[in-house]
């Protein structure tokens, strides 16, 4: 199981969870009985060894609505307080299988009254970890924290330890893991009574949606409309003379830059950096980034000083439009700038008269000779005119790369239609792909990579995917049981936070 030490440390009250019977050789009797043996007789006095309260943390504050005794109750059992406080902590230090991590406090009561059932679930099949298991999985959970000791040999650091990372003894540590490996048995057991039913076309579909592998850049934008508006300009074909108008535009905001004193930072420029090295598919080390700039440089005949200036320049300009667009600073003047590239008669005439006119330094601005070297050299590093780089330029925290991955990571980690992220393999590399939902709003893609299955690599692995498929349905399966569970138990919470 895997600790969440961050999070747990809000939280300081725990009491041991255990399902005691009266009865204890017969643990699988029927429900109604079984509410007249749940009892919680450990509870005053594990609460006498173990510190209800940590110095300097809050408590846990809760408000009962009915018994301060019980929680709440499902099966029509009442469920003790102790009980809902040490499935709380549970849930708050360690992920598990069976669950997700709670991201809001109503997730959170869900999961708490979800853990609850299934331990409760756990004391009625008489689901019993051995000793052995409970050992493997506390070794596993310290392996998992690079902790340089030997946990059963030095009880002194072991306790050391729990104190300053979970703030419980030892023997409250141990009980923690015995309920994570109790239920941990327990969806075992349901995932090995299911039995379902594969066919060859659905692991054929799993298999393409493995070996089909796609890489895209997006914008994620929440309304559909302004969405679409978006994809409608960047469809548009770049003429000749988007070039002229993207070196006079840069040059505005070069100078534009110089005159506000923009500082860019030594990590603003790395970043810079290591973002346009990733644009251009360059893999490197972080660290690296200089070594691999230089080299891109000298593969593509561009001189390392002169790239590194215009790359600053190119930094300055880019700073000043995004902290005008958060902003920071005022807006240029664009009908000052646009008047004057209209009064002349040509872009370049423009382009070569804006130093004289503005008095601009070209050592301190993105100046080039003319129009013609300056669209060189864009092509060149791969600066494009159009709406969408315009607006990467702009926003670029609003881009996203998932990486060079399987449809199936798109699709369920993503939020891809499955429709819209098939119809991507036959797009162009470099052309656009309309908008269409993903995880939250709606995508407007660029096609980057794209990598097609081939029919002879499932013939290898057919019975791999016949497997993985009925894995999968198993884990359905066991979802499907535990909201049945559920929906059987009906709980009925006694206290809010």
């Amino acid at each position: 199981m895997k600790l969440q030490i961050n999070t747990l440390k809000k939280y300081s009250l725990l009491i041991l969870l255990v399902f005691i019977s009266c009865s204890q050789e017969n643990p699988s009797q029927d429900k109604k009985n079984a509410a007249e043996v749940v009892r919680f007789d450990q509870e005053e006095e594990t609460a006498k060894t173990v510190p209800s309260t940590v110095a300097d943390e809050p408590k846990i504050e809760m408000v009962d609505l009915r018994n301060p005794e019980y929680a709440g109750e499902f099966f029509g059992i009442k469920v003790p307080t102790g009980n809902y406080y040490f499935a709380k902590r549970a849930i708050l230090t360690y992920s598990a299988s069976w669950r997700g991590n709670p991201q809001t406090e109503s997730e959170l009561e869900d999961l708490v009254w979800q853990e609850l059932l299934l331990s409760y679930e756990v004391f009625r099949r008489g689901i019993e970890p051995t000793e052995e298991d409970i050992d493997v999985e506390i070794e596993k959970t310290l392996k998992a924290q690079k902790v340089d000791f030997d946990w059963k040999e030095d009880e002194q650091a072991f306790e050391k330890w729990l104190d300053e990372n979970l703030k419980v003894a030892p023997d409250v540590f141990r009980n923690q893991i015995r309920h994570l490996v109790s239920i941990q048995k327990l969806k075992d057991q349901i995932i090995e009574s299911i039995e379902p039913e594969v066919t060859e076309e659905e692991a054929y579909q799993k298999f393409l949606d493995e070996y089909n592998t796609l890489s895209v850049e997006l914008i994620r934008i929440d309304d559909l409309q302004e969405a679409q508006d978006f994809y409608k300009q960047v469809i548009k074909p770049i003429k000749e003379n988007d070039w002229d108008e993207l070196a006079y535009h840069d040059l505005v905001f070069s100078y534009e830059a110089e005159k506000r004193v923009i500082e860019v930072s030594d990590d603003d420029l790395a970043e810079v950096l290591i973002r346009f090295l990733r644009e251009h598919n360059v893999r490197f080390k972080k660290e690296d980034y200089k070594k691999a700039f230089e080299e891109w440089s000298k593969e593509n005949d561009i001189e390392i000083t002169l790239f590194y200036k215009r790359m600053l320049s190119f930094a300055k300009l880019e700073k000043l439009m995004q902290q005008i667009r958060s902003g920071e600073q005022q807006p240029i003047d664009e009908d000052k700038y646009d008047s004057f590239f209209k009064k002349n008669s040509t872009p370049l005439k423009a382009y070569q008269n804006f130093f004289k006119e503005f008095n601009v330094d070209k050592e301190k601005v993105l100046g080039f000779a003319g129009l013609k070297e300056a669209k060189i050299f864009y092509k060149k590093i791969g600066r494009r005119p159009g709406a969408w780089d315009d607006r990467k330029r702009r926003e670029p925290e609003s881009f996203k790369r998932p990486g060079f991955v399987a449809l199936d990571f798109l699709i369920h980690m993503w939020g891809f239609q499955r429709k819209d992220a098939y119809a991507m393999l036959d797009y162009a590399i470099g052309s656009y792909y309309e908008p269409a939902p993903i995880y939250k709003g709606y995508g407007v893609f660029k096609i980057l990579e794209i990598r097609k299955a081939e029919d002879s690599q499932y013939t290898e692995r057919n019975n791999y995917y016949l497997d993985k498929v009925k894995m999968i349905k198993k884990h359905e399966g066991f979802k499907k049981w535990l909201d049945n569970l559920k929906e059987e138990a009906k709980i009925k919470p006694y206290v809010t936070q």
